[in-house]
């Protein structure tokens, strides 16, 4: 399966390669402009993005807090029972279901978790698409490629990088500017 998934993935990256490379020959022939985003370090510098993920760190707070006190008491448990000399069956049946439940509880955090990063990203980008639409008609731009930092775009002339411009648009739009 995960090999599948590898293979889907290089053949959609070999497709992008080919199609921006097909832009930039044809827009490099013309007086279009084409720039670029770096999505990663737009992402990470939105403001929209930091919000939600405080929101959800304080919205959840209390439940990691009640976690890490069940694995801290997990932990302790534990060190007693290595102490000890004799462990009774009721000690380690505490033990043991006190263990359940706790790797039950972090399987349950990070499903949700996952749940909570697609939903963020899912916004986020809804919010980000929107505002480079925006961007990009305000200033005529012809073409507004995203890169990800992963060798999309292997080089181009620092003029096309408008990453810093758009995350100050993006910044000014999301708070009301």
């Amino acid at each position: 399966m995960k090999q599948i998934k590898k293979n889907s993935w290089s053949v959609i990256n070999s497709v992008f390669l080919i199609v921006l490379a097909v832009l930039f020959i044809v827009m490099s022939n013309s007086k279009e402009r084409v720039v670029y985003i770096d999505n990663v370090k737009l992402y990470n510098e939105f403001n929209m993005t930091k919000e939600l993920g405080d929101i959800n760190e304080k919205k959840y707070k209390p439940l990691l807090v009640k976690f890490d006190s069940l694995v801290n008491n997990l932990k302790g448990l534990e060190e007693k029972l290595n102490n000890q000399k004799k462990i009774s069956k009721k000690e380690e049946d505490e033990y043991m279901k006190l263990k359940r439940f706790v790797v039950s509880g972090d399987a349950e955090i990070q499903d949700l978790r996952a749940q909570v990063k697609m939903e963020i990203n899912k916004k986020v980008w809804e919010r980000l698409n929107t505002y480079v639409r925006e961007f990009g008609k305000e200033r005529d731009y012809d073409v507004v490629l995203g890169a990800q930092g992963q060798g999309n775009i292997m080089y181009s002339k620092e003029e096309f990088n408008v990453t810093n411009q758009f995350i100050e648009y993006a910044n000014s739009k999301f708070e009301g500017n």
